[in-house]
């Protein structure tokens, strides 16, 4: 069957060519082997893929829940469009990843919801090659499915209760002499970049959304993402001469686009290296900046996700 790409993700079954959508109706097995039954045309060639989505599941009906209906009814709920859109598409390429595993001579996409237990869930964290993707694409499976089971009659969350792979912390803290030998090595937009991932331990994304209307003379607002807290951080020398260079106005920094900044990062990431330090993330810079910090602020709401960030040895008082 034809399958198009990521963001327009076909139904289970559902091919599509020049004379339009096709339906390959499947109806179980006999004797261990796949039987379907006549192919139907639901939609035309050009027709929309909500439009498509729509023809299936009135040709099916409501009872042919499967995985792949779940996550498409997530994918067009008003919680996925208010996600960013960085998420979704990191969203999309999860749930195609988990609608197109195998389970045995199917796809785990084309599964009934209440063939799905604990027990494939821990099957699917075991057989995928990345344990910490796998961990994301069963967390985002175990969302959906609760969005999904307060609109339609479903079964229960099978991912409820399933303890998820194992993740070791990212320990990488870059030291003042690499930060400042990268910090020479990089173009001036980048550099600008990194001061302010620095200075106000902050994401790619939070960098790249600082405008001119963020700063004032006292302080720079920042807009933080993912659900942590915002601030306003009182201003430094340093940190005035990072948003005294607008370069993408009425945005503080370059608008690089994710490709170009990647591309850009990566030969970085090259001269890095070159010069025999161990190549480290933008996200990175966040980090370093909130172990730096005096009091470890990132603006996240539990203990456990500063502690995330926290990546040297802090310095204690001792017991009096």
């Amino acid at each position: 069957m034809t399958q198009r790409r990521i963001g327009t993700q076909l139904p289970p079954y559902v091919s599509v060519d020049k004379y339009g959508y096709k339906l390959k109706r499947y109806e179980g097995r006999v004797h261990g082997k796949i039987k379907w039954g006549k192919t139907t045309i639901i939609a035309p060639a050009d027709a929309p893929m909500s439009e498509v989505w729509r023809a299936y599941e009135e040709s099916v009906g409501d009872s042919r829940q499967t995985v792949g209906w779940l996550l498409h009814q997530f994918m067009g709920s008003k919680k996925f469009a208010e996600l960013t859109s960085k998420t979704q598409r990191d969203y999309r390429l999860a749930i195609d990843r988990l609608v197109n595993a195998p389970v045995g001579n199917d796809r785990f996409g084309s599964v009934s919801l209440d063939r799905v237990d604990q027990t494939s869930i821990r099957a699917y964290l075991d057989w995928y090659e990345s344990p910490v993707a796998g961990n994301r694409h069963i967390a985002i499976l175990k969302s959906a499915w609760n969005w999904c089971r307060e609109r339609h009659k479903i079964p229960d969350n099978p991912c409820i209760g399933v303890t998820l792979n194992r993740e070791a912390p990212r320990e990488r803290y870059v030291t003042d002499d690499e930060y400042e030998t990268v910090l020479r090595m990089a173009p001036p937009p980048i550099q600008q970049m990194m001061e302010l991932a620095y200075l106000l331990r902050a994401r790619l994304s939070e960098v790249l959304n600082l405008t001119v209307d963020d700063v004032s003379d006292t302080h720079v607002r920042l807009i933080r993402l993912k659900g942590s807290e915002g601030e306003l951080c009182a201003i430094s020398d340093r940190l005035k001469d990072a948003v005294s260079d607008v370069r993408g106005h009425p945005y503080i920094a370059h608008r690089y686009s994710e490709h170009a900044f990647r591309s850009a990062w990566r030969r970085l990431q090259g001269h890095m290296q070159k010069a025999g330090i161990e190549p480290f993330r933008f996200h990175d810079l966040k980090a370093k900046g909130v172990s730096d910090h005096e009091t470890n602020h990132s603006g996240h709401r539990s203990a456990s996700m500063r502690k995330v960030y926290v990546r040297k040895l802090q310095e204690v008082p001792p017991t009096r």
